[in-house]
């Protein structure tokens, strides 16, 4: 039922039920009318059978305050637009030099194979669900969007501070009380496929305003003692609010997604028993109860990680584009994932786009995962680089292998 005049469609449950038949097309069908926003700035009158109306497109009586309430319908069709930004890093700052005491590198070798002279590590009382507030906080406010609001809450990690995920705590913690929540697991390309995620909801799923989330501390898993693995990664959380609006108003020009498992083995944490020996009864049967499992530190085969992004991600980039509908010279600004610097300058050399056009602040925060992303368009926007209008080409990479683009305006 949806178009793009924004006719209302009933949600999922409404297809269940013990009979095939939607309706009994032996009576005559009533209908009632349903005014919904975009359809009546078009003057259209959108319309659903009064039997089969849900139960959300109807005025409802909250038996607490005795009054009648009429719920907003869902209006499907919308376009998205990126209205907030915030983020949130922890207090305690690693340098490079603090590094080389306790594995054998230094400042120059780190900073010259990576462009990474920082990073933020989780210390103290502080968890990632506290960053990830404080972060969506932040977006909620530029976009002067009560937590109230809030339809729903994708939260992008990794690394939550439960193994069931942190959505709902974090949904919890911010006072959105009406919001769904859930959890994606996509590495560093998760905060891309998060926001992807998100406008499809409000295309085809009538929310309207929804919180996308990219929060990672990988510093828990990291190999203290692994010189090409210590001196990446960094903790920070980073949100963005996104908000449905008029179809020629949306900000999700275009994108593009992929995933290769075959990659898989070039960086991996895996799960793994305490013990690594296999162990059985004395029948031969497999032991029970099973090993108590944990994770294994960050493994990565650097080398090919980097060829991997240097080959795909300008083309997913070029196929966002032309998606769009747009030539590379309409891009304002590149935001990669904050990976590595040399990896940054490959991709905007394929795409043959100037270095004052590419937005970078790996060197303060290393490689922050999911955070990457909404971490430093946070500070681009604050900081005033980044304008209403401007296009923004951003693409995610990582474990998986997983990597996808999206082309965006602000606001």
């Amino acid at each position: 039922m949806a178009n793009a005049l924004g006719l209302a469609s009933p949600p999922a449950h409404f297809f269940r039920g013990k009979k095939m038949a939607l309706w009994d097309l032996s009576r005559p069908i009533q209908w009632t009318p349903l005014r919904c926003r975009a359809a009546a700035e078009a003057g259209v009158e959108s319309r659903v059978p009064e039997s089969a109306s849900p139960r959300s497109m109807r005025p409802r009586l909250n038996r607490n305050k005795k009054r009648l309430i009429n719920e907003h319908c869902r209006v499907v069709g919308m376009g998205s637009k990126l209205v907030g930004c915030g983020s949130a890093v922890p207090k305690l700052i690693v340098s490079n030099a603090d590094l080389a005491q306790i594995v054998d590198t230094s400042d120059e070798w780190i900073s010259v194979r990576t462009g990474i002279h920082n990073r933020r590590i989780l210390s103290g009382n502080e968890t990632l669900g506290s960053l990830a507030v404080e972060a969506a906080n932040g977006a909620l406010e530029m976009a002067q969007v009560n937590a109230r609001e809030v339809d729903l809450i994708i939260m992008c990690s990794s690394t939550p501070d439960d193994l069931f995920g942190s959505g709902g705590q974090i949904q919890r913690d911010l006072g959105c009380k009406d919001a769904w929540t859930f959890d994606i697991t996509a590495a560093c390309s998760g905060f891309v496929v998060g926001l992807i995620t998100a406008t499809r909801f409000i295309k085809g799923g009538g929310f309207k305003n929804i919180l996308v989330i990219g929060a990672d501390a990988l510093s828990r898993y990291v190999d203290w003692t692994d010189r090409g693995t210590c001196i990446l990664f960094g903790d920070a959380a980073g949100a963005l609010l996104v908000q449905a609006c008029s179809s020629d108003e949306d900000g999700l020009l275009g994108f593009d997604v992929h995933s290769d498992g075959h990659g898989q083995r070039q960086l991996t944490v895996l799960a793994r028993d305490e013990r690594m020996e296999i162990t059985s009864s004395m029948n031969g049967a497999p032991l029970f109860p099973p090993k108590k499992k944990s994770f294994s530190c960050i493994e990565m085969n650097g080398k090919e990680v980097f060829r991997f992004v240097v080959r795909c991600v300008p083309q997913s980039i070029e196929a966002a584009l032309d998606e769009a509908g747009i030539p590379t010279s309409s891009i304002d600004w590149l935001l990669l994932h904050q990976a590595n610097q040399r990896i940054i300058d490959a991709v905007s050399t394929r795409l043959d786009i100037p270095s004052d056009k590419v937005i970078s602040n790996l060197a303060n925060y290393g490689n922050t995962s999911a955070a990457s992303i909404p971490l430093a368009l946070d500070e681009a926007v604050r900081s005033g680089k980044v304008q209403p209008g401007n296009t923004i080409a951003t693409a995610g990479f990582g474990a998986g292998l997983t990597w996808g683009s999206a082309i965006v305006r602000w606001k």
